[in-house]
């Protein structure tokens, strides 16, 4: 009890530091704020084999118009030689332009001295299936078989395309046709597979056991990412002896007993089996494992979504004592649950004691705060907050920018959400149904009829921009 008053007392003494709400966000604009950021169409590092300017010159030509005349003419005016990777290149840069991108893809096609490669194929299919064209992606995969160029990540791709969807058993029966045809699966095949699988769209969590059993046994060892996925899929549906059975067997396949446990008590905590996450922990302690701090994280988390606050601190405490230090993860949980409890002043005060600690915030950690004021009515301070994450870092994601448009539409500031909607756009993001959904129902509801229809016009726009049908 001792060291749960000296950690409240901590967390009293950051709240009193000065943080207050105006002046943590005038803070905001200083130089050791500034952090990495993750431009999703740079994953992929750009190849030598060629020119960098003339990729820019043909994306900025797919991306001027929606006229296909008039992209055509300029790609004939630009005089470049087009190789394979040039225009696998130019197919990533370009994917949010799904028509004009597969249309150039035709284009390309034909031009003399040019031929299309697997490489160029699969951004082609990934592009048709992202926009949802599953007749073109098929036609595609088709073209692709009769030119002898087929290989085993065409497969992949579309297993991928159909089970994001929730079309998982097409995604299976492509599967089982990919076998037919001689073609072993991948690691990356069987990735994707499960993963689909295991989602919340389409879950088969039967089907997803007997592949996860087939990859092993086909030699392949899963990653952390699919693990997370499987094991989580497991506990949330409550086959929790299939999930241990997992979790044990993982030291037969190279991982070790503490990350396996933790895998396991992790995916226990995210589907709030928080009893079950508790009794496999001191299973573990007596087995005289180490654990990795995440998995305490997970805890933290989970006890203070149960409104445990004193076990969390105390969990927090034991971490001490073990000598592993919070994580990012630890920290914004605490802010979670301060924000939730109208205590500002605690919050800050805890981002302000994860900064002075070198605990760099992440994007879930700014998204915590803006939702946080939100809910507090602070609209000001929930902007400054986003303003400086696309100035200085982390930019914005999807669930970011997702989060904060409910939250605006349900402050009554649907027009503010709207701007939301364009900005998504302009930085890389395609904005979902749902989002365009909600900031319509938010404008009706507070009489805006006539911008409504914009989002409908512009939800359309974008439909018809994706539509992958080409001109072949």
């Amino acid at each position: 009890m001792r060291r749960i008053s000296e950690l409240r007392s901590l967390t009293e003494e950051v709240s009193d530091s000065g943080f207050k709400g105006q002046e943590l966000l005038l803070d905001l604009g200083d130089k050791h704020l500034e952090y990495e950021r993750t431009d999703c169409h740079q994953v992929h590092s750009l190849s030598n084999a060629f020119n960098k300017l003339d990729m820019e010159e043909v994306h900025r030509i797919l991306s001027s118009s929606k006229d296909w005349a008039i992209i055509e003419e300029g790609l004939e005016r630009c005089n470049i030689k087009f190789t394979p990777e040039l225009v696998s290149e130019i197919l990533r840069k370009s994917s949010l332009h799904g028509k004009n991108a597969l249309n150039f893809f035709s284009w390309v096609g034909k031009q003399a001295g040019y031929q299309h490669t697997s490489e160029t194929y699969n951004m082609a299919i990934k592009i048709s299936g992202c926009g949802k064209d599953f007749m073109n992606m098929r036609r595609l995969f088709y073209e692709m078989k009769r030119r002898g160029c087929l290989v085993s990540d065409a497969w992949a791709i579309m297993i991928m395309q159909y089970g994001r969807t929730g079309l998982t058993e097409i995604a299976l029966r492509t599967f089982t046709e990919m076998k037919t045809d001689g073609f072993n699966p991948t690691a990356s095949t069987y990735k994707y597979l499960i993963i689909s699988l295991c989602g919340r769209k389409g879950r088969k969590v039967d089907e997803a056991i007997k592949i996860f059993q087939e990859m092993i046994r086909s030699g392949y060892t899963p990653d952390k990412e699919l693990l997370e996925m499987y094991l989580g899929c497991l506990c949330e549906v409550g086959k929790l002896l299939e999930a241990r059975n997992c979790a044990e067997s993982l030291s037969k396949i190279g991982f070790s007993a503490p990350l396996s446990y933790s895998l396991y008590i992790r995916a226990l905590c995210r589907a709030e089996r928080l009893e079950e996450a508790l009794e496999i922990l001191d299973d573990v302690r007596t087995q005289q494992s180490s654990l990795d701090q995440h998995v305490y994280g997970s805890l933290v988390h989970a006890l203070l979504r149960k409104g445990l606050f004193e076990q969390a601190l105390a969990k927090v405490d034991s971490m001490k004592q073990a000598s592993i230090h919070p994580t990012v993860h630890v920290y914004t949980s605490l802010m979670v649950h301060f924000f939730k409890e109208r205590q500002t002043r605690s919050a800050l005060g805890i981002f302000a004691k994860m900064e002075k600690e070198g605990c760099q915030p992440t994007t879930i950690t700014y998204s915590a705060m803006i939702h946080g004021y939100m809910n507090m009515g602070k609209f000001a301070d929930a902007w400054n907050v986003f303003h400086h994450m696309k100035i200085n870092g982390p930019e914005p994601d999807f669930k970011t920018y997702s989060m904060f448009i409910n939250c605006l539409c349900k402050a009554s500031k649907s027009e503010e959400a709207m701007q939301l909607l364009s900005e998504m756009r302009n930085s890389g993001i395609v904005p979902s149904t749902v989002n365009f959904r909600t900031v319509f129902h938010g404008l009706n509801r507070e009489g805006k009829q006539c911008l409504a229809q914009t989002v409908l016009q512009q939800k359309s726009a974008l439909k018809s921009e994706r539509k992958c049908s080409t001109l072949i």
